[in-house]
């Protein structure tokens, strides 16, 4: 009888409480009256979404609402035939009241939970209550926590603020990169801004150059960098009208603003003999303005901790034969770029457009590691997209992406690469890009000065183990009258992970990886598979033993 109920416990308890995490956000949020009029909410708020009381009693709800003379206009309900959205044109003067969607903040940060962390934690956590045998798929190595890249911190004028994770995905010397990325937290203080570069995890982090990137650009825009490091000014962002992913689940509200809840692709349901199975997707929808031929797409997410232990297991893969493999890879240029580049068509995002000859693809939104979430700017090409509507598809391996934000500037603006971007003179709309070097950089374990490690790209690397940080300081101007002023980081340089000792031959992924297609892509959804079956074993296997005596 204990049995029977210990079962039904795990499978209306922990089971449910897993599946929570990958419901969609509708329960998290109501409709609100502002209690002001359509004008100032559409005008100041600029929701997302509204729903429209009208004069003859009846209610509609408005996707991207904004006003056009005397009519409010937005996306409504899709036209049961073509399945496509309509656009809804209402007089202000049949408009009774409106009200607009709200996020209910405490279950909001209930459902942040994201479920790679769901699936990796589940299993040690049930793992440690119960006996070793049968032994969980194995999904870490070494320390067992996710590995990345160098961190850095900001000072925001009372404490440090992790702010980036910096060139994620250069784990071979031939794969060193320069990284730009945001830094949404740093301050300067009489003219001087700090930032802190710390080794947190188990990897060896040489870093060859580091500098500061000052924009200073008109209000109301920002500044944005893509993969490559060229900067993208953009507007206020379009966002979606509509989200789906590869399992119809409805990502929408997920997806539309920074609020710290994303979209992660489900990891249930999946079969690696499958082609369709082993590749996640996420398909968006966005108003097209007329005339409109290229735009600027945005996303701000970040790698799911999956990722990271994805990554550790490809490394400790190699088992015995890990260091002669860095070796070999690192004297061995062409061949960690083909790796490289294998890695980043399954692992980075893949970005198409639908046109009239199907899905086409426009880029990639690159790596960006699993501590922080980064902004990524695209450029999208919009030849061959017809009608109102633009597509956009999102493509990886799945659980490997939380997406916060995904949304369109219109139009596409000014790009600039930063290391040789300049101010435009009789231009105002174009950002002034200036880069600074630290004036000071010292280790915080000794106080070494390592200033000289961090001047140019020269291959003179700071070199940080496990544990060491260094902090920088930076000289800045004062910000223009009539500007605003963002900062960016630029650093170069790679990463080796650590591995641990082991004298077990390597393991077959070594092989398919990077030279078999999707290999990664299958990789994930094997050990995805093998981790949910191990938290179902777990968790009953956990529960017959906390409860197995008590009804004998």
């Amino acid at each position: 009888m204990k049995n029977l109920r210990a079962n039904r416990f795990v499978r209306s308890f922990l089971l449910p409480f897993a599946a929570v995490l990958w419901l969609g956000f509708a329960g998290c949020t109501s409709w609100k009256d502002p209690g002001y009029s359509v004008e100032q909410v559409v005008s100041i708020e600029r929701p997302y979404e509204l729903r429209a009381k009208l004069s003859n009693g009846s209610q509609i709800e408005l996707k991207s609402p904004r006003l056009e003379s005397d009519s409010l206009i937005g996306a409504g309900p899709n036209d049961p035939e073509t399945g496509r959205m309509t656009r809804v044109a209402i007089p202000l003067t049949d408009v009774v009241s409106v009200e607009v969607k709200r996020s209910d903040g405490v279950k909001t940060a209930a459902l942040a939970v994201g479920t790679g962390i769901l699936v990796i934690g589940g299993i040690a956590l049930i793992a440690s209550a119960t006996e070793p045998d049968p032994p969980p798929p194995r999904v870490s190595s070494g320390s067992g926590e996710p590995i990345s890249c160098p961190l850095v911190y900001s000072w925001d004028g009372t404490d440090w603020r992790l702010d980036s994770g910096t060139f994620g995905g250069a784990f071979l010397e031939p794969l060193a990169r320069t990284d730009v990325d945001n830094l949404e937290f740093a301050r300067a203080e009489n003219g001087w801004l700090r930032l802190r570069l710390a080794n947190e995890l188990p990897e060896t982090d040489h870093v060859d150059a580091l500098d500061l990137l000052v924009v200073d650009h008109a209000a109301g825009t920002e500044v944005i960098p893509d993969g490559p490091g060229r900067l993208h000014t953009v507007g206020a962002l379009s966002v979606p009208i509509a989200a789906h992913d590869d399992h119809g689940r409805d990502a929408l509200a997920a997806v539309r603003s920074v609020d710290g809840w994303g979209w992660e692709s489900s990891p249930t349901g999946r079969d690696t003999s499958v082609t369709t199975d082993i590749r996640s997707a996420l398909e968006l929808e966005f108003i097209r303005p007329p005339g409109t031929t290229e735009a600027t797409l945005v996303v701000h997410g970040s790698n799911t901790p999956w990722a990271g232990w994805l990554m550790q297991e490809f490394i400790a893969a190699h088992e015995r034969d890990a260091d002669t493999w860095y070796a070999a890879m690192n004297a061995d240029g062409e061949a960690s770029r083909a790796l490289g580049e294998a890695l980043a068509r399954e692992a980075f995002l893949s970005v198409s457009v639908q046109t009239t000859l199907g899905w086409e693809p426009r880029g990639l939104v690159w790596e960006a590691g699993p501590e922080i979430a980064k902004r990524q700017a695209l450029r999208l090409d919009l030849a061959g997209v017809q009608g109102e509507t633009i597509r956009v598809r999102l493509e990886s391996v799945p659980l490997y992406w939380n997406l916060d934000q995904v949304g369109i500037g219109f139009p596409a603006a000014s790009e600039m690469t930063a290391s040789s971007a300049q101010s435009t003179p009789g231009l105002p709309s174009t950002p002034h890009v200036r880069v600074f070097e630290p004036k000071s950089a010292t280790m915080e374990s000794d106080g070494q000065d390592v200033l000289r490690l961090l001047s140019d790209e020269d291959g003179i690397e700071l070199i940080l183990e496990t544990g060491e940080a260094a902090e920088l300081a930076f000289q800045v101007p004062p910000v223009p009258e009539g500007r605003v002023r963002s900062y960016l980081i630029a650093t170069t340089g790679w990463y080796r992970i650590h591995s641990p000792a082991s004298d077990a031959p390597p393991r077959p992924e070594v092989a398919r990886i990077g030279t078999e297609p999707g290999a990664v892509s299958r990789l994930s959804v094997a050990r995805l598979n093998e981790a949910l079956e191990a938290l179902d074993a777990r968790a009953t296997r956990a529960s017959l033993t906390a409860f197995g005596e008590e009804d004998r």
